[in-house]
């Protein structure tokens, strides 16, 4: 079924005026009606793992979150509860609502927002919801309190969980965009635990950061690929290989004479 995003914000905006759980379970049946078997076919072979999906499109989503942002903006806590509800609801969909939702309220409501986002990273169980959650839901919390959230990534970054390892990590790449941004030692500590890790999901993640932060502080990232080119394993030099592609040619030159 097709709708306009006039008529999902209505539908939402009802939703919102009844209890926290049935306005959930509304919103859950408003997805229900919105999806495409089609298209949550597609969802299940490009992200192996996740729950229910009813297929909707990312835009509906992106929607169907502004909507409950802005009704929990003055009511922070009830926003975050909202988030955590939609979450713990189970699908696709609804998770991404969650992460979204949390990104938006982030600006004004960062410590709610950091708390709801610390207590849903132990459920994640796709690159999807990791990422979602990761570089979205605590995109503008983690500019700006870095000194809050990096702490905790120095946590998950240790777990047991792939998943949670992996969230530490991509949590960082918002700081990259940050004005005048440079990598700083609790970061590094964070990489250095992910370069060799089991999972190749944590690797391709410190990947990722590396290369943002390569960016805007090559000078930074030479030195910590230079220190880790030394001692290379073959998933090690993988990483240095790729992010190397980032650097200044005349950087380049210090990380190829160590991994030699």
């Amino acid at each position: 079924m097709t709708a306009s995003t006039h008529d999902v914000r209505q539908e939402v905006r009802r939703a919102l005026a009844l209890s926290p759980q049935k306005a959930a379970s509304s919103i859950r049946l408003m997805l229900a009606s919105l999806g495409s078997p089609d298209d949550a076919e597609g969802a299940r072979r490009f992200i192996p793992g996740m729950g229910s999906c009813f297929g909707v499109r990312m835009p509906i989503l992106r929607e169907i979150a502004a909507e409950v942002a802005l009704w929990g903006a003055r009511m922070p806590l009830d926003g975050t509860g909202m988030a955590e509800l939609l979450w713990r609801n189970d699908s696709r969909e609804e998770r991404v609502i969650a992460a979204k939702t949390l990104e938006r309220l982030g600006k004004w409501a960062w410590r709610p927002v950091l708390e709801t986002a610390a207590r849903l990273v132990p459920d994640i169980r796709t690159w999807e919801e990791c990422d979602q959650l990761g570089c979205f839901g605590l995109r503008f919390v983690t500019q700006l309190h870095p000194e809050e959230v990096l702490p905790r990534c120095t946590a998950w970054v240790r777990d047991s969980r792939s998943w949670t390892r992996r969230f530490g990590i991509v949590v960082m790449t918002a700081l990259p965009k940050v004005r005048g941004y440079h990598v700083g030692e609790r970061e590094t500590d964070v990489l250095d635990h992910g370069m060799n890790d089991d999972a190749r999901e944590v690797r391709d993640a410190v990947g990722w950061v590396l290369r943002e932060m390569a960016a805007v502080d090559s000078v930074s990232v030479t030195s910590f690929l230079t220190r880790h080119a030394a001692r290379a394993s073959p998933t090690t030099r993988r990483i240095i290989l790729q992010t190397l592609r980032r650097l200044p040619e005349s950087q380049r030159v210090a990380v190829r004479d160590a991994l030699a």
